[in-house]
């Protein structure tokens, strides 16, 4: 019999010779059944031929033989992966781990099995670990970006694929991914460029197309999105990302239940708890367009308790319910410390547009209004005013109680500071004024007035009810906001918490404010653009009023809203509270300062 040598069977191996390979070290094994090398031959060769239960005991006795070896557990490990035993896979790389603790193979791989077991915040931790160990590795750039992403990180999701446009070919389920990962950080010419470039190579590629697709829904480019889908034929195939998007097509033509159907079976073949919340949401989204309360409130509950688990460890300290995840306090300027100097400062033309508002209070549509104006321009929703309180902490200075130290220099040091991010998405042409609609700078009027003491401010409103359900209806990313929206009592204070300190702010920093009714504007919306044009020196304010079309040649919108910005103004969403009197009546007592502020009634 022929004993082969160790350098004989890893040249077959090396060479992908997997049946010569096996051959020789079973040739090996039969005078030595314990024999390391062929043992680990001959799994490979195995694997390699995608015979995962031949290969599996073998890997096994290498454990058992090797205990020292990190190697031989992470080879178990995906053994058990490949086969379909997550847990035992994880078992195994946390076995290697610890042997082996800083190798970023092994971070990478036991990041890319949290991911699939749905885990974001871990998949987030191993990720940015094995990049620091590692940062040429694309896996953990990749599926670190999308686990950033998800736990609304989204500076660290953009960091981690600078550069990625000059990366080689992946490989299809790599590269669909990466351009999932581009789209969410709002790269979608790359994305789409990639998954193009994809389909040329693998024109059978499922993923491809689909994720194709979502994009063109996404963008608001519905006949291209449903042309790609009817490539598949009229069949409804089994996978979570097909049904998914046939859902939403569904619901943009106003098709409710077969939607409903859809969302239903995702949920009724998921596995994991955490990847299933969205689902849930949009679920809830079809019953209360049939109508459904029940079933609506049933599936929200199960969405929220979804997203708890993994919102709590990302911000343990807010698991008090009587904590307030939106630090409405932090924010407020105590009325003996407003005695600011005066200092330089750009006039109304050179300062931003600041809409603001509760979340769920119709800025976005307000934003898409103003966004139709030519003299005006907005760039979605941003944390650049966050990013600028951020940059006076760092400087030394106290975050408000500081902003009356503030002089000149260094208020023109912060706008530069604020101005350099608007760059970095929006152009504006010579005459442009720009449109800075985020919601929760409500709560940050104080750094607005000190650094552009001249700008107009634009206060969205809402019935409070509506603004409630609209928030606890929204699966929203950020985990302070997934925790704030978990029960409608949390919420309901937090927004009284919020609203108050607007309050006290008006009161004490006399902003130049125009207050909008959402449901004013939809009852009489010439009248309320001509208010619009009026507060902000706007000649011809019929753009406004043609917004929709403006929305739809625009394409992407990054805000929840992205459908419903694109149709005509339609009053659907008012009073829809009031279906939900059992849930949301017990809130009134709770809304009634806010309600009574602003003359909103009960009934």
């Amino acid at each position: 019999m022929t004993i082969f040598s160790d350098d004989a069977l890893f040249q077959a191996l090396n060479a992908q010779r997997y049946k010569e390979a096996e051959q020789a070290a079973q040739a090996r094994l039969a005078s030595n059944d314990d024999d390391v090398q062929a043992l680990l031959v001959l799994a490979v060769a195995l694997s390699s031929q995608e015979r995962w239960v031949e290969a599996l005991p073998l890997y096994r006795r290498l454990t058992e033989l090797q205990p020292r070896q990190a190697g031989h557990f992470s080879n178990l490990a995906t053994i058990l992966r490949q086969s379909g035993d997550l847990k035992g896979a994880e078992a195994m790389y946390r076995r290697a781990l610890a042997l082996h603790p800083g190798d970023p193979v092994l971070l990478s791989n036991m990041g890319l099995l949290r991911w699939q077991q749905g885990d974001m915040v871990e998949t987030r931790e191993l990720m940015l670990a094995a990049f620091q160990a590692d940062s040429g590795l694309p896996e953990p750039r990749i599926y670190g970006a999308l686990a950033c992403h998800a736990c609304a990180d989204v500076d660290t999701a953009r960091h981690l694929l600078v550069g990625c446009e000059g990366w080689p070919h992946l490989g299809e389920d790599f590269e669909v991914d990466l351009a999932t990962a581009l789209i969410q950080i709002e790269r979608l010419e790359q994305a789409e460029t990639r998954l193009k470039q994809l389909m040329h190579h693998y024109p059978q590629s499922n993923r491809a197309r689909l994720q194709l697709a979502a994009l063109y829904e996404r963008s608001n480019r519905i006949a291209e999105a449903e042309a790609l889908l009817d490539i598949a034929g009229p069949d409804i195939p089994s996978s979570s990302e097909e049904l998914s998007l046939r859902a939403a097509l569904l619901m943009r033509s106003d098709h409710p239940q077969p939607a409903r159907l859809l969302y239903e079976q995702i949920l009724q073949q998921g596995n994991a708890t955490a990847p299933n919340a969205p689902y849930y949401f949009l679920l809830a989204k079809c019953c209360d367009r049939l109508g459904d309360s029940t079933a609506t409130m049933q599936a929200l509950r199960k969405g929220h308790a979804a997203q708890l688990e993994s919102a709590l460890r990302l911000e343990p300290e807010l698991a008090d319910p009587v904590s307030e995840p939106l630090a409405v306090e932090s924010h407020r300027v105590p009325e003996a410390g407003r005695l600011w100097g005066p200092i330089e400062a750009p006039d109304e033309a050179a300062s931003p547009i600041f809409v603001v508002g509760f979340p769920r209070s119709g800025t976005t549509l307000l934003e898409q209004m103003l966004d139709a104006h030519p003299d005006l321009q907005s760039m979605d929703e941003q944390a650049f005013i966050q990013d600028v309180i951020e940059t006076m902490e760092k400087a030394g200075y106290a975050y408000p109680g500081d902003l009356g130290r503030i002089d000149s220099a260094t208020a023109e040091q912060l706008r530069k500071v604020y101005w350099s991010h608007v760059a970095t998405v929006v152009t504006l042409d010579a005459g442009q004024r720009l449109v800075d609609k985020n919601p929760l700078n409500i709560l940050r009027l104080p750094i607005l007035m000190r650094i552009f003491p001249q700008a107009r401010v634009i206060l969205m409103l809402r019935h409070p009810a509506d603004v409630i359900l609209s928030c606890y209806m929204q699966s929203f990313r950020a985990p302070a906001f997934q925790i704030l929206c978990s029960t409608l009592q949390r919420l309901a204070r937090g927004y009284v918490s919020t609203m108050q300190l607007w309050f006290d702010h008006i009161e004490l920093l006399h902003p130049q404010v125009l207050e909008i009714r959402y449901e004013d504007l939809l009852d009489d919306p010439l009248k309320h653009t001509r208010l619009l044009g009026d507060f902000l020196g706007l000649q011809d304010v019929s753009p406004l009023l043609r917004f929709d079309e403006h929305a739809r040649a625009k394409g992407y919108i990054s805000t929840p809203s992205y459908t419903q910005v694109v149709k005509p103004l339609n009053n659907k969403a008012v009073d829809r509270w009031q279906r939900y009197h059992e849930q949301l009546d017990p809130l009134l007592p709770i809304l009634k300062p806010i309600m009574d502020h602003w003359g909103y009634h009960p009934e």
